[in-house]
């Protein structure tokens, strides 16, 4: 299974607001971290400076291993 950036960023927020609800005093904190987090997500998705489960041709790393798998078997 592949996570892409759609799948943590609404993660990421729901664990922010839970977070907030808990300890109010950490609100700067948590919405900053937040921000950062989401802005850093969204220039990779950009600009791919990582790729997460991803190999270089863009087929993910999972079904190469499986492949490897097979030829050796």
């Amino acid at each position: 299974m592949v996570v892409t950036a759609t799948q943590i960023t609404p993660l990421v927020a729901i664990a922010a607001g839970v977070l907030i609800l808990i300890i109010p005093r950490l609100l700067n904190y948590v919405v900053a971290l937040y921000l950062i987090f989401v802005g850093f997500v969204q220039l990779n998705e950009t600009h791919h400076w990582v790729r997460f489960g991803v190999d270089v041709h863009g087929t993910p790393i999972i079904h190469f291993i499986k492949v490897l798998a097979l030829l050796k078997s």
